[in-house]
């Protein structure tokens, strides 16, 4: 499934949704749209957790649970730091 965000004449927003070949979404303002993406990306990680956790879960190798120790000793995990998203422009950072 993939959505597309047009932007309507009357300076609104619509998500276009490929998989049913229409708008799923219409007259929406910029904080409508974020509320539906972080709705939608809260689902998707979810679920792609939940489907680590159970179907594709791998065992943490000798070397992994040397890191694991480590960081216990330590106190704290490393951080990622700013992380690009694609090409947006847009990062995350672990460090907010």
């Amino acid at each position: 499934m993939s959505w597309r965000i047009d932007k309507q004449a009357d300076g609104r927003f619509a998500i276009w949704s490929t998989r049913i070949d229409d708008y799923i979404v219409i007259d929406a303002d910029e904080l409508e749209i974020a509320r539906i993406y972080a709705e939608k990306g809260v689902k998707v990680y979810l679920a792609s957790a939940r489907a680590q956790m159970t179907t594709r879960v791998t065992p943490v190798t000798a070397a992994g649970e040397a890191k694991i120790e480590a960081s216990r000793r330590r106190g704290s995990t490393p951080k990622e730091g700013a992380v690009p998203i694609g090409v947006t422009g847009f990062s995350t950072n672990d460090e907010d």
